[in-house]
């Protein structure tokens, strides 16, 4: 596994630790305030399993593409990635207070004049991750949306790609299916009960979210598969393109981009290209 993701899931995991420590110490110390909001005690309002789902899922598609972004961002940018990893471990410590608690555990006071605001580790993960993740789009600009390197497309061998892609998104599809079952069973059987004014309606939404939300999972990790498959389409799209130009008497090497997979391909390039070269001075 690449080290920049290993020392980003390490700091992800450290700043859940370290939140979830301080916010036990300010319970015991009686000083924590409960924050039944998304964040600064915002939506309220809103019904206890609204709020769970609905924090659960965003950080669902959240780690899932802060998990690719540390995969596929290139080694310049690893500021980037520790702001990603800060910001992830900030919002993971908020959805792990309010699944499991009902609600985040706010215990710094921050006084702002009339308006008294209470926070916690988490928030300020949060902050400063963000801040990091701006600077960094805006200090490295050129790497992020022009790198030099870049192919101009992501569709090098479109059918093998899709190909590729479609498998990752079906496995996910079928991963749904018994997942999905699993839950309808559950629900009918442990929360329908209890609700029974409300059954076919709940029931409703129940199955329009999942559905929805597997629909857009599969199109992200479809994607993502494209992504994926490129470096490994690439490398060898680039030897093709690098061997028909040795025929026509090229002689720079072969330079594949950082992150390609089969990077031995350029010392195999390196060898054609001198076998070449020792068969014309003959």
């Amino acid at each position: 596994m690449n080290r920049q993701i290993v020392y980003g899931l390490t700091l992800f995991t450290l700043c859940l630790l370290l939140d979830q420590g301080t916010k036990a110490w300010g319970m015991a110390q009686g000083i924590s305030v409960l924050n039944r909001g998304f964040i600064f005690g915002l939506a309220q309002d809103f019904p206890s399993l609204l709020r769970v789902m609905g924090l659960v899922c965003i950080f669902g598609f959240l780690f899932f593409f802060y998990v690719m972004l540390l995969t596929f961002l290139p080694k310049q940018l690893s500021k980037l990635k520790i702001g990603l990893s800060l910001l992830m471990g900030g919002v993971f410590g908020n959805v792990a207070d309010r699944v499991w608690r009902g609600s985040s555990i706010d215990f710094i006071p921050l006084p702002l004049g009339e308006w008294s605001v209470t926070f916690n580790l988490a928030d300020a993960f949060q902050w400063i991750g963000a801040a990091l993740i701006l600077y960094n789009v805006i200090v490295h600009e050129k790497i992020i949306w022009y790198p030099e390197n870049q192919r101009g497309r992501y569709l090098i061998l479109p059918r093998e790609q899709i190909r590729f892609a479609a498998k990752m998104a079906s496995t996910v599809l079928l991963s749904a299916f018994f997942l999905g079952l699993f839950s309808l069973t559950f629900w009918r059987e442990m929360l329908l009960d209890k609700l029974p004014h409300h059954a076919n309606s709940t029931l409703s939404f129940f199955i329009l979210s999942y559905l929805s939300l597997t629909l857009l999972f599969s199109i992200a990790v479809f994607m993502g598969g494209i992504i994926l498959s490129h470096r490994t389409a690439g490398p060898f799209y680039a030897f093709e393109q690098y061997v028909e130009e040795l025929l026509k008497g090229r002689t720079s090497p072969l330079v594949l981009r950082e992150g390609d997979h089969y990077q031995h391909l350029t010392k195999v390039a390196d060898q054609v290209r001198l076998a070449l070269k020792g068969e014309k001075e003959r």
